[in-house]
């Protein structure tokens, strides 16, 4: 099997168009490359707000990923909080975390997306973890963004992976005890060291910003857990950077600059998944100077009704 695993897109109805752009042009070349599948990690939108969330949609759909053999995705922080664009937005983005409902958000999330999570096997209430069979591939996803909080989550950019969670999907794959598929975890948040060489930037101060707004805390932890649930690799993005590094034996990888953290070129992790073994490498496009065609294109198809959100549950 094939894998695209790209991350934060950053898709936004309103502004940063180029996003867009650049989204299309990575996936016109996952279409044309033989690709069997597609994963993003999280930060598909901009401000997890109904135009972005259809726009996202619309832009899957063209390409006819709105499939679980197709598709697979997981959460990320501004898919539920959203971000800043404006100088306003500073200021008013606490208050804005701090109305945010955010399991509404989840299921919010994961009805624009619906047909992804079809058949998985999965926490009916808060949708994630899941787990779905693709060919010799386990594929786990998990949400892994901490709830605001004013001293702990400032930002609403840290991540926390509950002890229910990691419990429930460690349920989830007893039911695979006997399988030698190959487990592939899904999260939003890395798992790297917030180091001099292991982080975007070389600046001392954006390492100290970093490592209080942007830390998945007890990643240690979670990893000990990953590990005896017998994956081999965890994909993610959040950083806006590609690579490559080893925690307690299994491979991650990192695919938060496919559209963004390069001002020359796209990137996506190709993955290659047999039952002997799983192999991978980075691929790098140049960016596009002009906006596709396909943007006139696009459309936003559903109307989501508010009030069927909260009713919604994928089984």
């Amino acid at each position: 099997m094939k894998i695209a695993h790209i991350s934060d897109l950053h898709l936004d109805a309103v502004n940063k168009k180029e996003n867009l752009r650049n989204t299309l042009h990575l996936l016109e070349y996952i279409n044309s490359n033989n690709f069997d599948h597609v994963i993003v990690s999280g930060d598909i939108t901009e401000n997890g707000d109904s135009a972005s969330f259809e726009l996202a949609r619309s832009t899957f759909q063209k390409f006819g990923l709105l499939h679980k053999d197709k598709l697979s995705i997981t959460i990320g922080n501004h898919d539920i909080y959203g971000g800043v664009f404006y100088a306003e937005d500073v200021l008013n983005f606490p208050g804005k975390c701090r109305r945010t409902n955010y399991y509404q958000k989840v299921r919010e999330f994961a009805y624009y997306f619906r047909e992804t999570f079809y058949g998985t096997m999965q926490n009916n209430e808060y949708i994630f973890p899941y787990v779905k069979e693709l060919d010799d591939i386990l594929l786990c996803g998990i949400n892994s963004i901490a709830f605001y909080s004013s001293l702990k989550n400032t930002f609403a950019s840290n991540g926390k992976i509950s002890q229910s969670n990691t419990t429930r999907l460690a349920r989830i794959l007893e039911a695979y005890s006997e399988s030698a598929k190959k487990r592939i975890i899904v999260s939003h948040h890395h798992f790297n060291k917030n180091s001099g060489e292991d982080t975007v930037s070389g600046s001392t101060l954006w390492q100290a910003i970093e490592r209080q707004t942007m830390k998945l805390r007890n990643k240690k932890k979670i990893i000990k857990q990953f590990s005896e649930s017998k994956a081999e690799l965890v994909l993610h993005g959040h950083l806006h950077e590609n690579r490559e590094y080893t925690r307690k034996g299994i491979k991650f990888l990192n695919c938060g600059g496919a559209v963004l953290g390069d001002d020359k070129f796209l990137k996506l992790n190709e993955i290659t998944a047999s039952e002997k073994n799983i192999s991978n490498k980075i691929i790098t496009l140049v960016k596009p100077n002009a906006p596709s065609s396909l943007q006139k294109e696009l459309h936003f198809p559903i109307g989501l009704k508010k009030e069927n959100i909260s009713q919604f549950c994928l089984n």
